[in-house]
């Protein structure tokens, strides 16, 4: 179970056929067939590294970074992927309902959840440890997908704005 030591701040990852995310070591959110691109909003704890790749590198990425890149698990990466076993795969549609508003959020047991918006059918297949389960419900914030606090730009998740010290905000990618 991870438990977030300060506000999560979500993040938000545009996702296309044949792409996935990676949230720590220890689940995979991908989209499969010939789904459009989904906006998936991560709601996890900020010490839980996200990491979007290529569908087909992904388990090479999971073995060579679990405990250093990808975290959770914690060093020793292998011998503690090894303990948490094999990996199950659901696959799910989700009907969206535009890119307004989310049209569902995926709950991981012990980890947060993800909302999923966009136009069109999302065929996702969500990737976990044998035992932890997940659940698709209605959206808990519909509207975040456009607050979120960070986005992924291709290089790194940065932040969509900040206040400077005189609390006028400020936008841009590499502002401090």
């Amino acid at each position: 179970m991870i438990v977030p030591k300060k506000e999560v701040e979500p993040v938000t990852f545009r996702v296309s056929s044949g792409k996935c995310v990676l949230i720590g070591g220890l689940a995979k959110i991908e989209v499969i067939g010939d789904s459009k691109p989904f906006l998936f909003t991560f709601f996890v704890g900020n010490d839980v590294k996200l990491h979007p790749t290529g569908s087909d590198r992904a388990s090479e990425f999971i073995e060579k970074h679990a405990g250093k890149m990808l975290t959770p698990p914690l060093d020793p990466g292998p011998e503690r992927m090894k303990q948490i076993g094999e990996f199950e795969s659901h696959d799910i549609e989700i009907d969206g309902v535009g890119w307004k508003e989310a049209a569902a959020d995926i709950a991981l047991r012990g980890l947060g959840w993800v909302s999923v918006t966009g136009a069109g059918t999302a065929k996702v297949r969500v990737s976990l440890p044998k035992g932890i389960g997940f659940s698709v419900r209605p959206p808990l914030m519909p509207y975040d997908v456009w607050e979120s606090t960070a986005r992924y730009t291709g290089g790194r998740a940065v932040r969509k704005s900040t206040k400077s010290k005189s609390g006028k905000r400020r936008r841009g990618v590499g502002r401090r």
